[in-house]
Formats: C-alpha cells, sequence, structure tokens
C-alpha cells in the first residue's frame, strides 16, 4: 500500500467538508492501492471521527509559521518517522510545503479549496503555491487563479439517496436554510435584510442559520434589529446535515465568493434547490432555472424577489430540487472524484 497523508489546518468543525471529501477518497482509492491518513495541526471533533471511520488520524499542534518552531520541529518528526508516497495539502503556507519537503514526501499536492482570505474577506486575484508537484482545483474559477501550475480541476462528490425526497408534502411557512462558516465572505447579513423585506410583503417564511463563526454576534444583532427573531433561528454548528436539509424548502447561499461549497453539493443531494450568488465556483454547480436561481452578488432587491416567487410557487421548487438530486448523481458522485484523484496520483507516482 502506498501512504497518501491529507494534511488539514484544524480538526474543529469548519474544517468538516475538507474531511468529507478525505472520507470519500480513502473509501475508494485503497482497492487501488493507497492507504489514506490524516495530519491536524489543530485539535477538535474530527479527529475522533476519521478514528470513528477506520482512517488514522493524528494532530500535531502548528500556526504554519516560522515563528512556531516547536509546532514545525513536531510536524517535521511526525513526517520523518514514516514513508509517504503522497503528501495531499488542503491548507498551508509556503512554510508548510517547506515542512512537508523536508520531511521527505515523495510527492507533495496542493489542493486549493477557495482563495478568500478569512480575515479581512479580501478576494485575491492571483494565487501561487511554489514547492508543490501539482496543484488540484475545487473548481474552473480556483483553477484560473493559480500561477505557476496547471491545475488539475476535480469537484467534490457526495453521496445521494436512491430516489430524490420530495418537496411536495411540505405545507405552511416557506422553510429555507443557510449552513456555513458564518463570515463576511458569506454575506449573511444580506439574508437577514431579505427576510426583513419579505416579512414586509406578507410572505410566511422561516429562516434556519446552521454554523459558527466570526461573524455570529453580528448576525444576532441584525435580527435583533430588525425583530426577526420569530423569523430566523440560530442552530449552530450542525452534524445531522440531511435531515436538516430535509426540513427546508430551499437553500440560500448568497455569498460574495465561494470555491465550490460542499453545503450546496449536500442540498441538491437530498432534492433540495438552491438560491445562490452568482459567483465563483456556484456558477460551476448551479443550473440557473434548472437546479435553483442564481442572482448577482450583493443584490438585496434580487434575493427577495427570486425568494417571493418561489414562496408561491412550490410545484418549481420540486422540480428544481429533483433536477439538482439527478445533477449531482450523475455528475458530482464520490466514485469520479476518487477516479480522478487515483489518476492524478498514479500519474505522479508514474504507476502504469
Amino acid at each position: 500500500m502506498l501512504s497518501c497523508v491529507h494534511v488539514v489546518k484544524s480538526a474543529r468543525p469548519e474544517c468538516t467538508g475538507i474531511c468529507q471529501i478525505i472520507a470519500s477518497l480513502e473509501k475508494h482509492t485503497k482497492s487501488q492501492g493507497y492507504e489514506v491518513s490524516v495530519l491536524f495541526l489543530d485539535d477538535g471533533p474530527l479527529k475522533a471521527q476519521m478514528v470513528d471511520l477506520g482512517i488514522p488520524a493524528s494532530v500535531i499542534p502548528w500556526k504554519g509559521t516560522r515563528s512556531d518552531v516547536r509546532g514545525a520541529a513536531g510536524v517535521l518528526r511526525w513526517l520523518r518517522k514514516r514513508p509517504i508516497e503522497i503528501l495531499h495539502l488542503h491548507w498551508g503556507s509556503r512554510m508548510v510545503r517547506a515542512i512537508g519537503r523536508l520531511g521527505g514526501a515523495g510527492v507533495i499536492i496542493q489542493h486549493a479549496h477557495g482563495r478568500v482570505d478569512e480575515v479581512n474577506g479580501s478576494i485575491p486575484q492571483r494565487i501561487r503555491f511554489p514547492w508543490v508537484n501539482a496543484v488540484v482545483a475545487c473548481s474552473e474559477v480556483i483553477a484560473g487563479c493559480v500561477e505557476g501550475h496547471q491545475p488539475e480541476v476535480i469537484y467534490a462528490g457526495v453521496e445521494t439517496n436512491p430516489t430524490p425526497s420530495s418537496l411536495m408534502t411540505h405545507v405552511g411557512p416557506l422553510r429555507i436554510g443557510t449552513l456555513s462558516r458564518l463570515t463576511l465572505v458569506k454575506n449573511l447579513e444580506m439574508l437577514i435584510s431579505a427576510i426583513a423585506r419579505l416579512k414586509s410583503l406578507g410572505i410566511d417564511i422561516r429562516a434556519d442559520i446552521a454554523g459558527s463563526g466570526p461573524s455570529e454576534s453580528e448576525l444576532h444583532s441584525a435580527v435583533d434589529r430588525l425583530a426577526l427573531a420569530d423569523r430566523v433561528h440560530f442552530l449552530g454548528w450542525r452534524e445531522d446535515i440531511s435531515d436538516l436539509l430535509s426540513s427546508w424548502d430551499l437553500l440560500v447561499m448568497p455569498s460574495l465568493d465561494e470555491g465550490f461549497p460542499i453545503a450546496v453539493l449536500q442540498a441538491m443531494a437530498e432534492a433540495r434547490p438552491v438560491v445562490a450568488s452568482k459567483v465563483g465556483g456556484l456558477t460551476e454547480l448551479v443550473v440557473d432555472g434548472l437546479t435553483g436561481r442564481l442572482i448577482p452578488s450583493g443584490d438585496l432587491d434580487a434575493l427577495v424577489q427570486c425568494i417571493a416567487e418561489l414562496a408561491n410557487n412550490r410545484r418549481a421548487l420540486a422540480e428544481m430540487g429533483k433536477e439538482g438530486w439527478e445533477r449531482v448523481r450523475l455528475e458530482f458522485s464520490p466514485e469520479h472524484m476518487a477516479r480522478q484523484m487515483t489518476r492524478l496520483y498514479d500519474n505522479l507516482l508514474n504507476r502504469g
């Protein structure tokens, strides 16, 4: 078996989507001779989840900086204790890549999941990954930002139910939800403003915000300011994603930028339509008018109008949901993702 170590920034819940990708790869690449393990650079509950799935997982705390000498030394020692054919980085500075080289990894792959600087919300137009053998991009948009390499675009994949979950049994208020890390780039204040506008129009609607993050207190303040406590509920970070999505009529993602959000794939896999901004990888995932609706980024009027129209057309919601389920089943399966990744691994290792 060839060792493939995935390096993840943190074992905290915000890295759940990355761990779902790793779990799918472990399941579908083992038969091709790859033994998957995970190295987290910060502790959290995801380590135990990986172990429960039978995936070896370790934690070596490191900030990924030159100044954190102890962390860098710990990671270097860990790498040198084992043969590593593939070091698959899902996060990492130049220093992380350098330690990977010094640790003796045969091949280093950088997986680019996005381009947003979460601290200040900036969206760089060019990103570089020196000292790697290959770059995997989560979408064509992200691939177009990479300099110095010709990235391999490999879309994430998720499991689908054998049959789509129907929306036609839902009655009462329109139930919408969003599922994401609560940061500036997710633009959830605009969603809250849209709920206020829809309420004033007499549209019966309830919204759930599932997730956690640095913008949480500001979002709570916006709900209080607009007197929406009876319409908008904060659920915190949730793990029962399938049940949660099944309880909604619509997933809304008004982000200012996205790489290729797993939450949207999961919603479509549950036959739920998606209303999203026309930005980043969302344009490669949501087919406007077929699996959901795409609106101009930051356009509050368009978001309100779109949700209002769908609230009065439950059949259209059901049809979009079914089309989304079919699209994920045919084009975004875990098996397809794993085949592409295995082919890349084989090529880099010169396996026939």
